[in-house]
């Protein structure tokens, strides 16, 4: 499914853009990311704040130039390559000091991390118009979504000895973790805008939300039948600053 929506993609982008001119650009950005997943309490501030990582990335972009009056010329498309990694642990009211039961202390001693190397495109829409050049506004706020695909490794350990013995393990994630590498597709959205320094220069500031058709990307996954607070797939939330070079035009034939 997933390649066929990449293929209907670039069919879409090469018949709007064969044989006219295209904007092009090329861009990085970083920033942290905090990881909501099985670790923690639900709803839990600290959880979310504190199981945080960073994220950088590369990305291109493309803009057929040639429709200015309509609907593309307020769309970039963008090609993402980024990697992401973040530690996580149980934070929140079952390991709170108070709590001096096995399953707390069982909790405390979890720790674990994600890694993500993702591939994707996203449609960008500018409501004022896109920037290329020495058009568009100094400050261009946008916002999009697209499809990407995530290699993930997992890791899941304790402080207590190695999990799946009862004695390091909490009854609630036996059978129910794994340190392994996979492949899981993910949608993204984000919220955005653009400062240009100069007809070939630009800032971005991006928040972007991306949610794994998955539960496994933090390498934790108890029975959703037995434990019914489990309600989600795992997801994440990030802020990046980012720098945008703009290249002359290309030519598709």
């Amino acid at each position: 499914m997933l390649k066929k929506a990449y293929i209907l993609l670039f069919l879409v982008l090469y018949t709007k853009t064969s044989a006219q001119y295209s904007y092009t650009e090329l861009g990085v950005s970083a920033g942290p990311v905090f990881f909501k997943s099985d670790y923690g309490a639900r709803n839990d501030f600290e959880n979310f704040v504190k199981n945080n990582g960073f994220s950088i990335g590369v990305n291109y972009y493309t803009t057929p130039n040639n429709f200015y009056g309509g609907f593309w010329e307020h769309i970039k498309l963008r090609f993402d390559l980024t990697y992401m990694k973040a530690d996580l642990k149980h934070y929140g009211e079952w390991v709170a000091p108070e709590r001096t039961n096995t399953f707390a202390n069982q909790l405390r001693g979890m720790y674990g991390s994600t890694e993500t190397i993702n591939f994707g495109t996203q449609f960008e829409f500018y409501p004022l118009r896109t920037d290329d050049y020495n058009r568009g506004e100094m400050f261009n706020p946008y916002f999009g979504i697209g499809p990407q695909i995530n290699y993930v490794s997992t890791k899941a350990e304790s402080t207590l000895g190695k999990l799946g013995s009862p004695i390091t393990t909490p009854e609630k994630y036996m059978g129910a973790y794994k340190n392994e590498s996979f492949w899981v597709p993910s949608v993204c959205a984000s919220v955005g805008v653009r400062y240009k320094l100069s007809d070939y220069h630009a800032l971005t500031a991006e928040v972007r939300g991306q949610f794994y058709f998955s539960d496994w990307v933090d390498g934790l996954n108890p029975d959703r039948k037995v434990y019914t607070e489990n309600k989600a797939n795992d997801y994440n939330l990030g802020f990046s600053i980012g720098y945008v070079y703009y290249f002359s035009n290309v030519r598709f034939y």
